[in-house]
C-alpha cells in the first residue's frame, strides 16, 4: 500500500514542484560527476605540472551539499565547485599555485581542455559547451588543524603582478556541519525521491531521450536542502536583471543551517526560515553595520568576504526579503489558484510558475476524475479521502542517493 503524502496543501505541491524543476536532471548530476572524475585524472596525467602532487580532489559548496540548481537563468548556477589539494609549501605565492593549476588543466594547444580553461581570482574555471562549468579551487593543507582545513589563494589574473593574499578555508567542514545540522524527515525524503523519479521519467519519455543506464538518485533532501535550493531560485529571480553580485548561496546556507525548522508543511519552512533572515539581516541594518558571518567550523574561513560590501546592496537584499515574507503569509493564510500562481511566479519566474500550475492542475483533474480527491472552490485546495489533516493532494516530489564514487576521498 503506498504511503500517503507528506505534503497535504497545494502550496507545498507546487513549492516541491518546482524544487523538483530546477535541481540537476540525473543526466546532468551524471556528467557532473563524470567531468569531476576526468579532470581530477587529467591533473594527474604524466605531463602534468601537478602529476605529483594532487593529494585529494573533493567537491564543496552546493555540489557537496546537494543543493545545485540547474541553469534555467542567466543567473542560475549550473556548475560543479571542487577543490584540489596540493602538496605544495604554504608559503608558496598566490599567482603561483593558481598558475601552475591553470597549465596543470589548459594542457598543450590542441588537448581537450585547452579552449575551455580560464584563470579566476581563487579558482579555474573549466566551460563546458551545455553551460555547466567546473570551479577547480587549488588549496594547500594546514597541518595539525581541523580535517581538511587549507589555505586558499587570492589572485586576480588580470595583475598577475600583485601578490595576491592567502586565505583560512574548509569547506568540506562547513558541508558536514551543514548536512549535520539539517538531518533528513524519512518519509519527506522518500516522498521527494519518488517523485523526482516520477518527474523524471516524464521528461525523458516527452523528450525522446535516448535511454540513460540505471542510475541511483545522487540525493536524498532534507526539507532543509529543499527550501535552500527554492531560496537559491529565489535569489536568482530577484538578481536575473541586475548588474550587481548576488548574495553567495552559502551565506544562505549557513542561515538555513542556522535555524533549522521542523514542520510538517514544506511552505511554513519556507516561511519560518524567510523570516529568521529577514530578522538577522534586519537586525545589522538597525545596527549600521554590514552581516559577517563565518564557517561554524573554521573561524578564519570569513564567508561574507565579498558580500555585501556596501550598506546598498545588503539594503536591497532585506528589501527582497521583505517582499518575499509577505507573499509566504499570503500562501500560509490560504489564497486560490490564481493567486497562487501570481506569486509562484514573482519568486521563481513566470515560465517555472506556469509550468508547475499546469501540472498541478492536470494531477487535479486525474484525481477528481478517479474519486480520489474533491476540490474545494475559491481555497486552492483539495480533500482527500483519508488524509490525515483532510485537506491534500498528490503531489510531485523529488531526490537521490549517491553512487559510488571519489568525492570524499580520503585525507591526504
Amino acid at each position: 500500500m503506498q504511503s500517503p503524502s507528506p505534503l497535504t496543501e497545494p502550496a507545498d505541491v507546487l513549492l516541491a514542484d518546482v524544487a523538483i524543476r530546477v535541481q540537476l536532471s540525473k543526466t546532468n548530476y551524471n556528467n557532473a560527476v563524470d567531468r569531476y572524475l576526468a579532470v581530477n585524472d587529467w591533473i594527474e596525467r604524466d605531463d602534468s605540472p601537478l602529476n605529483k602532487n594532487t593529494e585529494l580532489f573533493y567537491p564543496q559548496g552546493s555540489m557537496a551539499i546537494g543543493a545545485t540548481v540547474a541553469s534555467r537563468l542567466k543567473t542560475d548556477e549550473f556548475d560543479i565547485d571542487v577543490v584540489a589539494q596540493l602538496d605544495l609549501p604554504l608559503n608558496i605565492p598566490p599567482e603561483q599555485a593558481l598558475a601552475l593549476l591553470y597549465q596543470a588543466i589548459k594542457g598543450k594547444p590542441g588537448s581537450r581542455y585547452f579552449r575551455m580553461t580560464k584563470r579566476r581570482t581563487r579558482c579555474v574555471t573549466v566551460q563546458y559547451g551545455d553551460g555547466m562549468h567546473l570551479d577547480v579551487t587549488p588549496a594547500v593543507r594546514r597541518r595539525n588543524t581541523p580535517e581538511r582545513e587549507s589555505v586558499i589563494f587570492h589572485n586576480r589574473p588580470e595583475t598577475p603582478h600583485e601578490s595576491g593574499c592567502k586565505l583560512i578555508a574548509n569547506p568540506y567542514g562547513f558541508a558536514e556541519w551543514f548536512k549535520q545540522s539539517t538531518p533528513h524527515d524519512q518519509d519527506f525524503a522518500d516522498y521527494f525521491e519518488a517523485k523526482a523519479n516520477e518527474y523524471e521519467r516524464q521528461v525523458l519519455k516527452e523528450a525522446a531521450s535516448d535511454p540513460v543506464p540505471p542510475h541511483e538518485p545522487p540525493f536524498r533532501k532534507s526539507k532543509a536542502v529543499i527550501v535552500l535550493q527554492l531560496l537559491k531560485r529565489w535569489r536568482n529571480v530577484q538578481y536575473d536583471a541586475r548588474t550587481g553580485q548576488k548574495p553567495p548561496s552559502i551565506i544562505i546556507a549557513k542561515l538555513v543551517a542556522d535555524a533549522p525548522c521542523h514542520t510538517a508543511r514544506l511552505s511554513k519552512q519556507l516561511l519560518l526560515q524567510a523570516r529568521y533572515m529577514l530578522s538577522v539581516f534586519r537586525e545589522c541594518q538597525s545596527g549600521k553595520r554590514l552581516i559577517h558571518i563565518v564557517n561554524p567550523v573554521c573561524s578564519n574561513d570569513v564567508l561574507t568576504d565579498r558580500w555585501p560590501r556596501s550598506e546598498q546592496n545588503q539594503n536591497l537584499f532585506i528589501d527582497d526579503l521583505s517582499v518575499l515574507v509577505a507573499n509566504l503569509e499570503r500562501l500560509d493564510r490560504g489564497c486560490d489558484l490564481e493567486e497562487m500562481r501570481i506569486i509562484m511566479a514573482s519568486m521563481f519566474g513566470e515560465g517555472l510558475a506556469a509550468e508547475t500550475i499546469s501540472a498541478f492542475n492536470q494531477r487535479v483533474g486525474t484525481e477528481v476524475r478517479d474519486g480520489r480527491s474533491r476540490h474545494r472552490p475559491g481555497l486552492g485546495s483539495l480533500v482527500i479521502p483519508g488524509a490525515v489533516t483532510g485537506i491534500g493532494t498528490v503531489a510531485p516530489s523529488v531526490s537521490q542517493a549517491t553512487r559510488p564514487h571519489r568525492f570524499y576521498g580520503g585525507e591526504g
